[in-house]
């Protein structure tokens, strides 16, 4: 029939493709993607790297609070909770279809408690213990409101664990050194060593960081 042919195509840029990620202990997590979506429909390599980090056990995680910002498939929240963790994943309301099937695809592996949320219409009683984030800072124009959401988000005792791939194309250096000055006002930053990074999910270019919020002196 007449269309046809463009709502198959559609339907295939559509469908979904499985990236599976190897657990120390237990089947691999089985991770669905989109072809078409945008950025965060896919599995990106800092996402794996932050991922097999939290496996190595150098933060606990059992009976944390976790929250993971701009999640896009998961990856890194989903993990979090097979170590477990209580994790709530966030992005915006069109990636929300996707990080519900990847928690239903994973929901047996799961330890601890997994839950999916649009972030500006969720807000958080007590901050968590912890933040992940996964290639997050690319976007210029999405700094100012990033910085502002760590400042509301985080206590005094959360650790934000940010990873990203270090890009060297056109502006990306530029926007990396302007979110760490901007993020250096507020909180203290730990580069984490790349010998402390899972030994076979490790790359020189992407850097796991450990943020903390400053602890302010009160006047006396």
């Amino acid at each position: 029939p007449a269309g046809a042919g463009p709502r198959r195509l559609r339907a295939a840029a559509m469908a979904g493709f499985v990236r599976e990620l190897e657990r120390r202990a237990g089947p691999a997590l089985r991770l669905e993607q989109r072809a078409a979506g945008g950025v965060g429909c896919v599995v990106w390599d800092a996402a794996l790297v932050l991922a097999k980090f939290l496996e190595t056990g150098a933060c606990p995680l059992a009976r944390r609070h976790v929250l993971e910002l701009g999640a896009g498939t998961g990856a890194v929240g989903i993990m979090a909770a097979t170590l477990g963790a209580n994790v709530t994943v966030t992005d915006l309301e069109e990636l929300q279809e996707l990080l519900m099937v990847n928690i239903e695809n994973n929901k047996h592996l799961v330890t601890g408690s997994v839950r999916a949320k649009v972030l500006k219409w969720f807000n958080f009683n007590l901050p968590p213990d912890y933040i992940l984030m996964a290639d997050c800072i690319y976007y210029e124009e999405s700094l100012e409101p990033l910085l502002k959401t760590l400042k509301d988000l985080t206590g005094p005792d959360t650790c934000v664990l940010c990873c990203y791939e270090q890009r060297t194309m056109g502006k990306n250096p530029e926007i990396e050194r302007k979110y760490f000055e901007l993020l250096q006002r507020d909180f203290e930053l730990e580069k984490i060593p790349l010998d402390r990074h899972d030994e076979e999910y490790r790359s020189e270019d992407i850097h796991i960081v450990s943020i903390h919020r400053k602890h302010r002196v009160g006047a006396r």
